[in-house]
């Protein structure tokens, strides 16, 4: 009960913050728009996993959660307490399922995204099991969620900034995903501390320069109409994906071990990627095709 209504809450929010973004952003600008919001975002995710294996490993589990309330509880007094005027769109038009269903950039958009998660919900739920089966403690733990949340975030600002600088988004969010991939199956088999740190580093630059890429794509691939359909559908690719990273790796890990595990996620990564690829091409290639006359 207590996950259900969380993933309401995200479900909520998620959709809704990303479309406002996107109305938002000055044109030429959205790619440092979404990075700075991905920065906010995500930046509260990596502390997050420090800070509390700090407070466990000195307070227990009890007060760490508690005080990861009371932060939460204070950054929305915050929030409220800031006058904001959202941008709004001028169109009156509603936008269904319909309009977006024939658009390959969409879907490719929603793959990407569900399979940069599946890889990240494989090592946010089972590193953890993974370091606690080699001796690491919380703090240890935490120290490495630290690296890839710091890596994430500050990877995202830059990105941004190149991709309005190139115009294109699209080869980002793959090669972001396939190189998280790659460093997903390598995971279990480094032990040692400083290539580990430098690996979840890798791992947390590539998947925040994705999340920012996805974004930006689907924001340019939809009208403003549509736009909060479409990041609708782009956070339930995400925690889709999230689920089930940590859902159905479990079982094959559970058997076969955490390199098999892990390898598995993957290489569904990679194939996720790849997929999302051939609708971008098609999607250029239909756009390249010249008009009948």
């Amino acid at each position: 009960m207590i996950y259900g209504l969380a993933g309401l809450g995200v479900a909520a929010f998620t959709p809704s913050a990303m479309s406002l973004v996107g109305d938002a952003a000055a044109p030429g600008a959205a790619g440092r728009a979404y990075a700075w919001y991905a920065t906010a975002h995500y930046g509260a995710i990596g502390v997050g996993p420090f800070l509390g294996g700090l407070a466990a490993e000195w307070w227990g589990y009890r007060a760490a959660f508690g005080a990861s309330a009371a932060g939460a509880a204070i950054v929305f007094a915050l929030g409220l307490a800031i006058n904001v005027h959202p941008a709004h769109t001028t169109s009156a038009a509603r936008a269904t399922f319909r309009d977006v269903r024939a658009n390959p950039s969409v879907w490719a958009g929603w793959i990407v995204a569900a399979s940069g998660l599946l890889t990240q919900g494989v090592v946010f739920t089972f590193f953890p099991l993974l370091g606690e089966a080699r001796g690491l403690s919380p703090a240890a733990i935490g120290l490495v969620f630290l690296v890839l949340g710091i890596a994430n975030t500050a990877a995202r600002v830059p990105a941004g900034w190149l991709m309005d600088r190139t115009q294109r988004s699209a080869p980002y969010a793959v090669g972001g995903v396939l190189a998280g991939s790659v460093a997903t199956a390598l995971l279990p088999h480094v032990s040692e501390s400083v290539p580990l740190l430098a690996l979840v580093a890798v791992f947390g630059v590539v998947s925040g320069t994705a999340g920012v890429a996805i974004g930006v794509a689907l924001a340019a691939a939809t009208p403003p109409a549509a736009r909060g359909l479409v990041m609708g559908g782009y956070s339930t690719a995400l925690y889709l994906g999230l689920a089930l990273g940590s859902f159905a790796l479990g079982p094959v890990i559970t058997r076969y071990g955490y390199a098999t595990g892990f390898g598995v996620g993957a290489g569904v990564g990679a194939v996720g990627a790849a997929i999302a690829t051939a609708l971008w091409v098609k999607e250029q290639h239909d756009c390249d095709k010249p008009l009948s006359s």
